[in-house]
């Protein structure tokens, strides 16, 4: 069984591979990080592809050089990028590039090589949307961002899934993990995630769960179907984020 991970060289990503890799899967790591990258495909004999994922012209090559099939496409990259004006050399805003366009990019150009009853698993937050923007245009930062681009992985899941009947779609909020994510947080919120957040190993498992299992609910909450607070406002908005993705990306496609 072969699995394609994004955000492999740290965090959920580095721990789902190391978890396949125990079960003997053939796992492909991407990262940006090439020693590290090389480092870890190493000890997991496995094998790692420089991109950053957060340029979609990098995607777009990613994708393209995938040829062979993909038993589980396992979305990890994200960030939490607090700069306010900060932009990708694309001109998108680099939390919703990496957190959200990336899987939609990603999950598109790899469908056909997604085998039969395959997965495609995107890591998601904690479905409260409450003050989260359909803005998809506004430029944000922060907490503001992750939450639009959460939103985001979830609509599009769930009108992934809705369209589409080869591959199994998932999104899982693996809890609050003790990750790289909030490491340039404010200092209260650094040390309650080391000391109350889980283990990467622990939040690893409930998507590796998804993976090596078959499992029909769409959205998943650690290891039970998702609630998400207030509903999703699905299908009208998920279609417009749809459309205004893939016109984003042929925009940008076009130019580069």
């Amino acid at each position: 069984m072969k699995a394609l991970i994004t955000g492999g060289t740290s965090g959920i990503g580095y721990g789902v591979a190391q978890q396949l890799a125990a079960q003997n899967w053939d796992v492909t790591i991407v990262g940006r990080n090439q020693l590290r990258g090389e480092q870890i495909a190493k000890e997991i004999n496995g094998r790692f592809r420089q991109a950053d994922l957060s340029l979609m012209s990098e995607t777009n090559m990613l994708a393209a050089n995938i040829s062979e099939p993909v038993d589980a496409l396992i979305l990890c990259a994200g960030a939490l990028i607090d700069e306010k004006t900060s932009t990708t050399k694309e001109g998108l805003e680099p939390t919703f590039a990496l957190n959200y366009l990336s899987r939609f990019v990603l999950s598109q150009q790899l469908l056909d090589r997604i085998t039969p009853n395959g997965r495609i698993i995107m890591v998601s937050g904690n479905g409260k949307h409450k003050n989260s923007s359909t803005d998809w245009q506004a430029q944000q930062s922060g907490f503001a961002a992750a939450f639009k681009a959460a939103l985001a992985v979830d609509l599009y899941a769930a009108e992934f899934a809705r369209r589409n009947n080869s591959a199994q779609i998932h999104t899982c909020y693996p809890g609050w993990v003790k990750t790289n994510l909030l490491q340039n947080t404010a200092f209260p919120m650094q040390l309650m995630t080391n000391l109350f957040a889980s283990s990467i190993a622990k939040g690893s498992s409930y998507l590796v769960r998804l993976t090596t299992a078959d499992h029909k609910t769409v959205h998943w909450n650690k290891a039970k179907p998702m609630t998400f607070s207030p509903p999703l406002p699905y299908q009208e908005e998920a279609s417009r984020l749809w459309d205004y993705s893939q016109q984003l990306v042929e925009e940008i496609t076009a130019v580069s």
